[in-house]
């Protein structure tokens, strides 16, 4: 095989299907020979940005590997945003990008130029802080070397994107027809039993004379396979537990002992009962500051606190915390869980936790909605939500239409994803196709907001050009309204850049260009299950008032379970019923 043939047939072995990509001419040959395997099939995108957004949704669809390919220079740097959404979320995907000829990059002599070859750019060292593995590859032994280790590195430990750059005279050479396999470097990972008993009993003596536990369910579990058996552990022992926000995808919201999602844009009830815990165990959760605010110290103050995680650099930063800590590859975690029963929580505990999900959990909040007597997004969601079906794929963008799908969204089976670590604007849309072309047979809507809808709306001619089953629901604030909040709480209500300077196109003519149905609906009642079917792809645009709020919304300085708008302090301090939050100052 030549260098290009062995591509393709290594990434069809290890199960990659599609690839997406634009051409160009140092990737020419590689997605000739990837047309030309019978087992592989490309996607041409309008933008590489797109091809690696959409190629992080497809581990996160069905658990298989999302690929791109895109030529030097412009085309391999455009990749990096989406590549970094997979980064931080620990999604398995591989970049295989074209370089110029190696006889290119030593000309001058050995000078340092900036550049030799035409469209040369050091795309490793560019890729490699945002990569589980970056490399070059520079003759047939390690072409057939550094696809398998990419592969495997990729797929192992706390998974992550990987790149490999080939220059075209590599892609052109000789190399043999024997493939190696990643499998080969998985056989070598050591035994997990002492990291196994460890957690066993670090999981046992923080439960141990607890009276208030909480788990917190983050989506490290769910990314090694465990969301199951912590589901029916959870449920076996009636343990109240909460969620970060990529953690939402991997459990049943029914659940009765599950309580929201928690943190700056978390249910209020859910914060309230970790802020009032002495017990938390947080699994697979890096805890940003988007969960812990700003001030950690402020986070779970009275609880005893337990992190298990795969990843020990996440750990080392709970040092100064005082949190208890254990590494541990997730997908073990159903070995500890059976041998760990945890003591039944205490009457008054159970009452509260009871009251405080009854009190917040599911509820449409939209006092600005309703102040301004327009549409609530919260109400929308809601009604999208009933009309889809079970295990529809529904994809968030980022900004103020994530925080509203994300505070209020119930999934039962479906698929919830976004970028929630790296959260570019324009994710949904490229995220949305790269769902539908993996599982056509299934509903798949994309929310985004007015302003992220123009980072990538060139992808609405790949849906067109696919004819991919698409409902494109714009919460349409005509601004950005994440950051007119911001602006009213710190900045003095001047919307610079957010309003003023702020323009968008006609939908209506936009989506007729493209060949995309269209419908603006301005109450929740029009929402008509007929926009959801599987038939194409259409843009529903809701009209929303320009501020319309997130709510609840954490402030900067305050404890996560003091949200605006702010309850009554007499309120507050009844709802922190265990734990006392008396130095916290009067909202402004």
């Amino acid at each position: 095989m030549k260098g290009a043939d062995y591509i393709a047939e290594t990434l069809a072995r290890h199960g990659v299907k599609d690839v997406f990509l634009i051409t160009g001419g140092a990737c020419a040959f590689m997605v000739d020979a990837i047309s030309r395997h019978a087992a592989m099939r490309y996607f041409c995108f309008q933008h590489e940005q797109a091809a690696a957004m959409a190629a992080d949704a497809v581990w996160r669809v069905d658990g298989s590997m999302g690929a791109t390919m895109a030529t030097s220079g412009p085309g391999a740097t455009n990749l990096l945003t989406g590549i970094a959404c997979s980064y931080f979320d620990s999604i398995p995907s591989i970049h295989i990008t074209g370089q110029v000829n190696l006889g290119e990059t030593k000309a001058y002599g050995g000078a340092k130029v900036r550049q030799a070859g035409f469209q040369e750019t050091k795309i490793v060292e560019m890729a490699r802080p945002i990569t589980k593995y970056a490399t070059q590859v520079h003759d047939a032994e390690s072409l057939r070397r550094e696809m398998a280790k990419a592969l495997y590195i990729a797929n192992s430990g706390r998974k992550g994107p990987v790149l490999i750059d080939v220059p075209m005279d590599v892609q052109q050479i000789d190399v043999g027809d024997t493939i190696e396999m990643a499998d080969g470097l998985k056989a070598r990972e050591p035994s997990s039993d002492g990291a196994v008993e460890q957690a066993i009993d670090k999981l046992g003596a923080v439960l141990k004379g607890g009276q208030r536990p909480l788990v917190l369910f983050g989506a490290g579990v769910g990314l090694a396979g465990a969301e199951k058996a912590l589901s029916g552990w959870l449920q076996r022992y009636d343990v109240p537990f909460v969620a970060s926000w990529n953690g939402l995808t991997y459990f049943d919201h029914g659940m009765p002992n599950y309580l929201g999602q928690i943190g700056v844009y978390g249910n209020r009830g859910a914060n309230f009962v970790l802020q009032n815990a002495d017990v938390l165990v947080v699994l697979g959760s890096r805890l940003d500051n988007r969960q812990r605010s700003g001030n950690a110290k402020n986070f779970a103050p009275a609880a005893k606190v337990l992190v298990i995680d795969i990843d020990a650099e996440e750990l080392r930063k709970y040092a100064t915390d005082g949190y208890a800590t254990t590494e541990l590859d997730l997908k073990e975690l159903p070995k500890v869980l059976d041998k760990v029963e945890p003591p039944r929580s205490s009457n008054a505990w159970r009452e509260y936790v009871g009251e405080m999900k009854s009190r917040f959990f599911g509820r449409d909040i939209s006092t600005a909605a309703n102040a301004h007597q327009t549409m609530s997004p919260y109400g929308a969601v809601q009604k999208i939500n009933g009309m889809i079906e079970r295990d529809a794929i529904v994809v968030a963008d980022c900004g103020a239409n994530l925080c509203w799908v994300y505070q209020i969204f119930h999934r039962t089976n479906q698929v919830l994803m976004t970028a929630g670590g790296h959260s570019p604007m324009g994710y949904s849309i490229p995220a949305a196709i790269g769902a539908a072309i993996r599982a056509p047979e299934r509903q798949v809507v994309c929310f985004i907001g007015d302003g992220g809808f123009q980072i990538n709306l060139q992808e609405l001619q790949t849906i067109r050009q696919y004819n991919l089953n698409i409902t494109i629901v714009v919460m349409n604030n005509h601004g950005y309204g994440i950051i007119k909040q911001f602006q009213d709480s710190y900045l003095g209500s001047r919307y610079e850049a957010s309003g003023k300077g702020y323009g968008m196109p006609d939908l209506a003519k936009l989506s007729k260009a493209y060949g995309l149905d269209y419908v603006s609906i301005d109450k929740v009642e029009d929402i008509d299950p007929r926009l959801f079917v599987k038939n194409g792809a259409r843009l529903v645009d809701l009209q929303l008032h320009p501020h319309t709020l997130i709510e609840p919304r954490l402030e900067m300085g305050r404890p996560i379970n003091d949200q605006s708008p702010y309850a009554d302090r007499a309120e507050f301090a009844a709802n922190n019923r265990f734990v006392p939050f008396e130095n916290v100052a009067p909202p402004r």
